[in-house]
């Protein structure tokens, strides 16, 4: 590991310049010009730290990044660090009228943004630096901005200063400290109201100190593949901060994930490290390996024989593993919970998944363990720097640790709410140790009392629902007769199969809710079904609006029997 200055952003990238001075920071795939070698990074991250301070910008002051993940992303971060500013990361996908607000909400005077984002960022009195070149566009040319050429106006190169003794010395004078807010981060939960939390250089680094060695030997020199928002933190912290910290390069895919993409990429780069949330990888299973172990298939057949079973899918851990590159060593999950079924599978076939639990305004993380450690079901241990525990009244998890947040930007109350009288965190979630390791319930808010006063889960039963062949996503809310499952099928598979009439449909819908119901509780058991025909709406995050469906589920279908 090595050994920091202090716990800043600054500190990390300097140090690895130093211990990695041969290896690449980052690179896009298939742009080998966009390959930055460890001490190119931190000079341009100089660099361009002069050009904000000559236009104004100084400790404390904020400075927006907007856009997809890319070498420039993480350098802008590491520039506005090096002055003592705060970032301020915004969802790509979030809209113009969000960005506009999160823009005035915290202040920013510049913002750095590609030319896909670029009409968000406009129409304030905000300056704005092109992160696909990182150059400084002025008003003048602004004014001729259409909406589609903003990567061809006219801009100035932000990283063209001389980085000599004279500027090194003004640098240090902005230099930031531990303590200092980092970061600025927009979050929208299943609420849809955003909150702004304020992390400091000491919460993330020491988080992703922390979670440097815990769960395997990182090697210097590995590569990492990235396919999240580092507008997450989850990204930022775990799959920049960590492995900038670790000397792994990290590959940036530089387009949006799908199978037409990941298959060449995993198959060129070979990474030993991804971040991921469950969907992608639940997919993979549903898709491309279910199917084929399905009953009547000939594998089917076998992998059922508790005889052959061990040879059948140990030579589908090797296809699976071949299909990722073959070096994955750590393949991390987090940002949402894993379907337990696709678990138990990739736990059977031995591939290097990682599950971790955590929340933006935890840095994130706070519990899990790395591949050879995992249990079906449970997360893992806690970190160790941190104090976690569970309300003995709604079990609910609350943690204290270096890695907290400081609060909320602009939101003393909410702060104060959101931390109990000691200073404990309120995460909102349920949980419960199995032996020592950490597991997930359920979320606070979205937990429904039951007729005799039992405490359900909407989550729980929507994983069951989701492993039912044919459903791309589903949603539990209860209503004035007990629990309606909203069920958004995948009507193309259907009609394979010969279903397309509307009774069809619910037929087939009807005998998903008896089979799931039969797995449940009997106070927790599904009362009506009701095809859901659009995608959920969803937060910039990926979780449902569920506040927007708490009042429409109709009535007239089928009762639970």
């Amino acid at each position: 590991m090595l050994k920091l200055k202090d716990l800043t952003l600054t500190s990390v990238i300097e140090a690895s310049a130093s211990a990695f001075p041969h290896l690449n920071a980052v690179s896009t795939w298939r742009e080998p010009e966009s390959a930055m070698k460890f001490p190119v990074f931190l000079l341009r991250s100089r660099q361009i730290a002069l050009f904000l301070l000559k236009k104004g910008v100084s400790k404390g002051d904020k400075v927006a990044i907007l856009g997809e993940s890319c070498p420039n992303w993480g350098l802008s971060y590491l520039a506005i660090n090096r002055i003592g500013a705060i970032a301020v990361p915004i969802l790509p996908n979030f809209s113009r009228d969000e960005v506009q607000s999160i823009l005035k909400h915290s202040e920013a005077k510049f913002v750095v943004v590609n030319s896909k984002n670029a009409s968000k960022a406009t129409g304030l009195d905000v300056e704005l630096i092109r992160m696909d070149d990182m150059h400084h566009i002025q008003a003048k040319a602004l004014k001729t901005f259409d909406g589609n050429n903003f990567k061809d106006l006219e801009g100035t190169d932000t990283a063209t200063f001389e980085v000599d003794n004279a500027a090194l010395a003004l640098l240090e004078e902005f230099r930031p400290h531990e303590e200092d807010l980092a970061s600025i981060i927009y979050t929208s939960g299943t609420t849809g109201t955003p909150k702004a939390v304020m992390l400091t250089n000491r919460n993330i680094v020491y988080n992703a100190y922390e979670c440097s060695t815990p769960f395997i030997k990182i090697h210097a020199g590995w590569k990492a593949l990235s396919i999240l928002p580092m507008s997450h933190v989850y990204e930022f912290t775990i799959g920049f901060v960590l492995l900038i910290l670790n000397g792994v390069q990290i590959v940036y895919l530089g387009k949006a994930p799908s199978t037409d993409s990941l298959m060449p990429a995993f198959k060129e780069i070979q990474p030993e490290v991804m971040l991921s949330v469950p969907l992608l990888i639940e997919k993979i299973y549903r898709r491309a390996l279910l199917p084929k172990l399905k009953d009547g298939t000939k594998l089917g057949k076998y992998a059922k024989n508790w005889f052959t079973a061990p040879f059948v899918y140990a030579a589908i851990g090797k296809k699976v593993k071949t299909i990722f590159g073959g070096r994955m060593r750590f393949f991390g999950i987090g940002g949402a919970a894993f379907d337990s079924e696709a678990e138990a599978f990739f736990h059977r076939i031995r591939f290097p998944y990682a599950l971790g639990y955590g929340l933006t305004e935890t840095s994130p993380f706070i519990a899990g363990c790395g591949p050879k450690d995992q249990v079906v079901g449970t997360l893992g241990p806690v970190l160790k720097s941190l104090d976690v525990r569970l309300d003995p009244e709604s079990g609910e998890i609350q943690i204290k640790g270096p890695s907290v947040m400081r609060g909320y930007f602009k939101n003393d109350e909410l702060t104060r709410e959101s931390f109990t009288e000691d200073g404990y965190f309120r995460t909102g979630d349920i949980g419960e140790f199995i032996n020592g390791r950490l597991a997930i319930r359920g979320r606070c808010k979205t937990m429904i009392l039951g007729p005799s006063g039992e405490n359900i889960y909407p989550e729980n039963i929507e994983f069951l629902i989701n492993a039912e062949e044919d459903v791309l996503e589903s949603l539990v809310v209860a209503d004035a007769g007990g629990l309606t499952a909203m069920i958004r099928l995948d009507i193309k598979a259907l009609k394979r199969k010969g279903i397309v009439a509307t009774d069809q449909i619910q037929i087939y819908i009807n005998n998903i809710r008896k089979r799931v119901n039969e797995k449940l509780a009997s106070f927790s058991r599904i009362g009506k079904v009701e095809i859901q025909e659009e995608p959920f709406e969803r937060t910039p995050t990926d979780k449902i609006k569920r506040f927007k469906y708490q009042k429409k589920a109709k009535s007239g279908t089928p009762e639970a029997k």
